[in-house]
């Protein structure tokens, strides 16, 4: 079951990878958002990835970090392609389309995120419900029990 868990990642990844790339090859910048430009952060992540499925540490951190980068421009750049002024401009509609979908994809990563987080924060606020509730129905120990003990 884990290896498909990883399989399906992986298909993911690599189709999330796809519509990143027509995405940014799609759209027409102009000069003062170039840092935007993802160009060259999809390919230092391309060189990351095999080390970080190696087990690398740092290249790990890196990935996640250019990873969180990717995230924010692609974030930018869709705000900025579907404001009226039209200051990105798409060259063709599938890359307005693939920007539709890398932005879905995004919004149900950080639904499953968020149904994660409240699903740990209610198992701990059980935990420590119960917690609480063992302590106070616990029965007081007895002056000469403490006293036989020493």
């Amino acid at each position: 079951m884990a290896d498909q868990s990883g399989e399906w990642l992986s298909v993911v990844v690599n189709n999330g990878f796809h519509l990143l790339k027509q995405f940014t090859q799609g759209i027409c910048l102009p000069r003062w958002l170039a840092p935007l430009g993802m160009v060259g952060v999809l390919s230092a992540l391309d060189k990351l990835l095999p080390a970080m499925q190696k087990g690398s540490f740092w290249a790990g951190i890196g990935s996640y970090l250019l990873i969180g980068i990717l995230i924010v421009n692609l974030l930018a750049l869709s705000f900025f392609l579907y404001l009226p002024g039209h200051i990105v401009t798409s060259t063709t509609p599938a890359v307005a389309q693939s920007g539709r979908t890398l932005l879905k994809l995004l919004l149900m990563g950080c639904l499953v995120v968020v149904k994660n987080v409240v699903v740990q924060s209610l198992k701990l606020a059980f935990d420590l419900i119960v917690l609480l509730f063992a302590a106070l129905t616990y029965p007081p120990r007895e002056a000469n029990q403490i006293a036989a003990h020493c």
